[in-house]
């Protein structure tokens, strides 16, 4: 919300009710921002303890892929090494950038612009609460000591143009930080979330590229299973047909060798 700068003027109960409203929300936000940015922290921390585990199965695949002698194998693991890897280059992307427009920028928005407020606060309740002390003095003031009264006066009217100047100078700074405000989150948020659009655009144009090769293999994985299943019951039959020699042999030895 905006405050009015003609009530401002006036100090209106419209405009006190106003302030109370505004520093209320100003409180309220600064707790909400200090909150998501802590949050965020703890993502990217996790983020980047993700991808070195990342990492390191990485380096486990393409250990695994220099130890295969089949050519189909080593390079499928090489490409699938190759894709992760992007992936995770993926990822660090968007660790850095959550860093930028969540952390830091609204992490300095805080420290920088909400505590500027702050202290102008400080500075408006100060001459504020002045101003109310030359009304009650003014008010108190004998009516049959002219000097006394016009004293109480003129600190009256010195200390009501204090506040008037200091909170014109405070209700400009409450509208631009409304308006701020509401930049920065947008500006951070949508920053943030063209991040993720591109970690998952650039993965799947990544994986799309690679389908025809996967579909290709796993079409060769499913004669393998049928040629290797052929094999199978080919090497079983002829374990049956050498067992029964072999049995058949032993059926023939002298008498005492069998007892034995």
């Amino acid at each position: 919300m905006t405050v009015d700068f003609e009530e401002c003027i006036k100090d209106s109960p419209r405009f006190r009710a106003n302030i109370d409203e505004v520093e209320t929300d100003v409180v309220d936000i600064e707790a909400k921002l200090d909150k998501l940015v802590k949050l965020c922290s703890g993502m990217i921390e996790a983020g980047r303890a993700y991808t070195n585990a990342n990492k390191l199965l990485i380096n486990g695949i393409r250990d695994l892929s220099h130890h295969c002698k089949e050519e189909m194998i080593s390079e499928f693991l090489e490409k699938c090494g190759e894709s992760l890897q992007e992936i995770v280059n993926y990822h660090m992307i968007l660790f850095d950038q959550a860093q930028r427009s969540i952390k830091q920028q609204l992490h300095t928005f805080v420290k920088e612009d909400v505590r500027k407020f702050k202290d102008t606060k400080k500075q408006f309740d100060k001459v504020r609460e002045d101003m109310e002390i030359a009304q009650v003095k003014n008010a108190q003031a004998p009516r049959n000591k002219p000097h006394e009264v016009e004293e109480a006066s003129s600190a009256l009217i010195v200390t009501r143009k204090c506040f008037r100047q200091l909170a014109l100078d405070y209700v400009l700074q409450i509208n631009v930080l409304q308006a701020k405000k509401k930049f920065e989150i947008l500006d951070s948020m949508l920053s943030f979330m063209h991040a993720q659009y591109t970690l998952f655009q650039q993965g799947y144009n990544l994986l799309d590229e690679l389908d025809p090769y996967m579909k290709k293999l796993a079409a060769e994985l499913d004669q393998l299973v049928i040629d290797s299943a052929m094999e199978k019951r080919v090497m079983e039959h002829q374990h049956a047909i050498i067992q029964q020699r072999t049995l058949m042999q032993v059926g023939d030895f002298p008498s005492f060798l069998t007892s034995l």
